[in-house]
């Protein structure tokens, strides 16, 4: 809610960081390779139809209702479950100790499939396989990540506070450990950080307004996932809470989905306007990233992983189940069609397809960019 003061009409307008990158093929995955891999982040834009984003949207709050249920139920069977060794126990308004997988938590994608069907649009799966791997996954969903009004004037000191932080696995604080709950924290990497995109970040904009600064559009540094320090970083003297130079916005069109690198410092942003801004966050992994060291427990506590029944999953697109079957019921997560193809190429090489010897190979010799344009994987684009 603004505090009355005129506006800069500028601030309510959705420009898409994604502005200036090609449109359709090869150079658009081009560009937010590169966006990704300069910047940390970028944009894309309308990936969910603009006559499809009000079904998503409705798609995700009906699912937030039946996910109240579930949660409710889920941390009555916790307390059940530690009351089976200590009948004394008393949960209180504290956290309960998760029960070890398959005993978790359901995913909150079972309960918004019309929005889950974006989850696996082209354009999102071919960024998130080159910057990570083919066998790419979902590791985290959250369909309760919407920006909500202020409700109240903003004031100048409201405005120019920040909660810098980057995300999981790159997380120093990751939920708060103590001497208490130590089960408690989810596992981060250590720094300094190696310069490798672990995981991708994504928020999912499903109106009813476009984002602005003006409505709460997240606050990124440019390049700060290439910086060994972190917001957090005990040792790195950074305020986390205040304004960082060269810090800016992110705006784009309603439907639209912004991506980051997890080292990337960014902040959540208040909610100026007099609307809730809907949004679901969802983190793309490689499949060498364990899951079982994150996932937020709604229900009370940290849990080891979420899951997705059976008859839910079997309702996905192909594609859609390639991201979620590792988290599903009875389903065996094996390598997918591209990691196979390379399997059985490397087996199958034969002797007449090798070179006679390896006098032509100079370790260091060859680019990154060399290699994928040598071998057709993508963007060839330096690291």
């Amino acid at each position: 809610m603004s505090d009355g003061k005129e506006l800069d009409p500028r601030l309510c307008v959705p420009y898409s960081i994604s502005t200036g990158i090609p449109s359709g093929g090869d150079a658009e995955i081009e560009g937010y390779i590169e966006s990704l891999r300069l910047q940390g982040f970028c944009v894309i834009d309308r990936v969910i139809p603009q006559d499809q984003i009000d079904a998503a949207r409705q798609s995700v709050l009906e699912g937030r209702a039946l996910l109240q249920e579930d949660r409710a139920k889920e941390r009555q069977a916790r307390v059940e479950w530690m009351r089976e060794s200590d009948p004394d126990f008393q949960p209180g308004d504290g956290p309960v100790r998760p029960q070890a997988a398959p005993r978790a938590e359901i995913c909150d994608v079972a309960h918004c499939e019309g929005f889950a069907q974006h989850l696996a649009e082209e354009r999102v799966l071919k960024v998130a396989k080159t910057m990570l791997d083919p066998h790419v996954r979902i590791m985290q969903t959250e369909i309760n990540k919407s920006s909500r009004p202020a409700g109240r004037p903003i004031t100048d000191e409201q405005r120019q506070r920040r909660g810098w932080h980057s995300d999981w696995p790159h997380d120093l604080t990751a939920y708060g450990p103590n001497e208490e709950h130590p089960w408690k924290h989810c596992g981060a990497v250590a720094q300094p950080f190696p310069d490798v995109c672990m995981a991708l970040s994504t928020i999912w904009y499903l109106g009813p307004e476009d984002v602005t600064p003006h409505n709460g559009g997240t606050w990124v540094v440019p390049g700060s996932h290439k910086d060994p320090r972190n917001p957090r970083g005990p040792d790195d003297g950074i305020d986390q809470w205040r304004a960082i130079p060269g810090e800016l916005q992110i705006s784009a069109p309603a439907g639209s989905v912004y991506l980051q690198d997890t080292r990337v410092w960014h902040s959540t942003a208040l909610n100026q306007s007099e609307h809730e801004r809907t949004a679901v966050v969802c983190r793309y992994a490689p499949w060498w990233l364990s899951g079982n060291e994150f996932c937020n427990l709604h229900s009370g506590g940290h849990a080891l992983r979420t899951y997705v029944p059976r008859e839910v999953y079997e309702r996905f697109s192909p594609d859609l189940q390639l991201l979620y079957r590792h988290l599903t019921e009875g389903v065996e997560d094996v390598l997918q069609p591209e990691n196979q193809l390379q399997a059985v190429r490397a087996q199958g090489l034969h002797s007449a397809e090798r070179p006679p010897d390896n006098s032509h190979v100079v370790v260091g010799d060859m680019t990154h960019e060399q290699w994928r344009r040598r071998n057709g994987k993508g963007p060839a684009l330096s690291e």
